[in-house]
């Protein structure tokens, strides 16, 4: 399959920033949801507790970086059937080995923990930890309200969200390349309409196991056509520019200690996804140095690791208190604990990207494997 390989690589590294933003967020709501307090005080900033938002802008980048890959490749191939098993398989071998390998590690800590340290199982546990869930997990199905909790890898539900955003892919692209202006600017309307539906509804777009797959179709839809905008070079003049990428930089981090609508962020977001795109100059450079790039790399690990760090440290604070009736941690054991959770996930992140990611995806791509496949199959 014959895909666009001048990857807009300063891309990447917001991922990496996004995936951290996402993760502080978290451990914010493990300190404020187990009674010891947020990390910044939230009446003070919404710098943190807006980090759910960030997942919005993974979903408009899977959009508008898909597009760029395989858009082309699917508007003009007269063989889509191969296309999309093709596309399907890659997409597949990307995002589920590492879901699969965290759910492996769950399950036996599932099982074991609450034998050896029964204080932790309280009413969360039975729904983070659920069984019934556990297939929806395994089929990518836990974003479509089956079961009103999160579960599991409490992440892992943008990632079946996003799996069915891939498959909606196969009929989105060839649309979006190949209609005119009106049609692009109906689905441009229509995904807007969606989300502007779901926040009226909700308040917030911090929505999940209950109707998360809506949230994300949408938004890779809109990366889709933001795309469009990229490709038809459509303000290029004026975001390409240093000054304009660092003003909807600084316009984003405002939005989030304001607490703006999230509407407007996911408009913010558009506009520094287009800074980023169209920029050569100082910005880019400045994205594309060695260490940001990397934890661009490594950012699905770093997504998906501290999903499971997250369960550890939640259950853990509820043991302290059960059992060492320890009721409040001061500001220097908090940053303590809080380095040992983003160090323990980054690191465990550099592994899980280079031994399950990597080999993984390089195993079932292989040529090896197929054969494997085939035998097992004529077999």
């Amino acid at each position: 399959m014959m895909q666009q390989q001048n990857y807009i690589t300063s891309l990447t590294s917001l991922r990496g920033i996004a995936a951290l933003w996402v993760m502080l967020f978290h451990l914010d709501v493990i300190f404020f949801y187990r009674d010891f307090g947020p990390l910044i005080p939230h009446e003070l900033t919404g710098i943190i507790t807006k980090g759910y938002l960030w997942v919005d802008f993974f979903f408009l980048l899977s959009g508008f970086v898909i597009s760029h890959v395989y858009g082309a490749t699917f508007a003009s191939s007269s063989d889509k059937v191969k296309l999309i098993k093709t596309f399907l398989w890659a997409r597949f071998t990307r995002i589920y080995p590492l879901h699969l390998f965290i759910l492996v590690l769950l399950v036996p800590l599932a099982i074991i923990v609450p034998l050896l340290f029964p204080a932790v199982v309280d009413g969360s546990w039975e729904t983070f930890l659920a069984w019934p869930a556990l297939l929806d997990n395994l089929l990518l199905i836990n974003a479509m309200n089956q079961h009103v909790y999160l579960s599991w890898n409490i992440v892992s539900w943008s990632i079946g969200a996003e799996w069915w955003a891939y498959v909606c892919a196969c009929f989105i692209l060839p649309f979006v390349f190949k209609s005119n202006l009106t049609y692009k600017s109906i689905a441009l309307v229509v995904s807007g309409a969606v989300l502007i539906g779901m926040f009226s509804i909700r308040g917030n777009l911090d929505i999940t196991f209950d109707y998360g797959w809506v949230r994300c179709l949408a938004e890779f839809i809109l990366g889709t056509i933001v795309y469009q905008v990229f490709m038809h070079q459509v303000g290029e003049v004026w975001l390409s520019k240093n000054s304009s990428f660092l003003i909807s930089a600084l316009m984003i981090v405002m939005a989030f200690h304001f607490g703006l609508s999230d509407i407007l962020l996911i408009t913010l977001f558009i506009l520094l996804l287009l800074c980023a795109a169209y920029n050569n100059g100082l910005v880019k450079r400045a994205l594309e140095r060695k260490t940001l790039r990397y934890l661009g790399d490594i950012s699905y690990s770093i997504y998906m690791m501290h999903g499971f760090w997250f369960l550890v440290f939640w259950f853990s604070l509820t043991y302290l208190k059960s059992e060492f009736k320890i009721t409040s941690l001061s500001v220097p054991v908090k940053l303590r604990l809080g380095f040992c959770f983003v160090g323990l996930t980054i690191i465990s992140a550099h592994y899980t990207y280079h031994y399950i990611e990597i080999k993984a995806r390089q195993f079932l791509r292989s040529t090896k494997f197929l054969q494997w496949k085939k035998s097992t199959v004529n077999g």
